[in-house]
């Protein structure tokens, strides 16, 4: 399964930094993916999976888009991740991509790509688990 997300990580990635949306294509082969692995595997722990949700519907307040939610929703179905955890090596991620666009443009911006954010904090929180 993590072949799936990080064959598709490049045209996600490139298509959220050019746009600032995941295109749903996208989000659909995941899910068609996942679907498959949670009908092998089964879901796993549900208090995990309930947090997970908690975690998404608090990003869902703070305004994080839409592409973004559907993403970490397949990742935290898919795999049972920490969601705490995972959360924080994604907002190590957006912030040093924060620090980086400031830098080059001089200007602090109001809205970034996360799906790179995303993909790397599951590559860190992975490599490290």
């Amino acid at each position: 399964m993590l072949f799936a997300y990080f064959l598709l990580a490049i045209p996600i990635c490139i298509a959220d930094l050019s746009t600032f949306t995941i295109p749903n294509i996208y989000n659909k082969i995941l899910a068609y993916s996942a679907i498959i692995h949670v009908s092998i595997f089964g879901i796993g722990n549900v208090g995990m999976a309930l947090m997970g949700v908690l975690v998404l519907g608090v990003l869902l307040l703070s305004r994080v888009g839409m592409g973004d939610l559907k993403l970490l929703f397949l990742i935290s179905v898919v795999h049972q991740l920490h969601p705490m955890q995972l959360l924080v090596c994604i907002v190590c991620g957006a912030s040093a991509h924060i620090v980086i666009l400031t830098g080059v443009h001089r200007v602090i911006p109001t809205r970034i790509p996360l799906a790179p954010s995303i993909f790397l904090g599951l590559a860190t929180y992975l490599a490290t688990r």
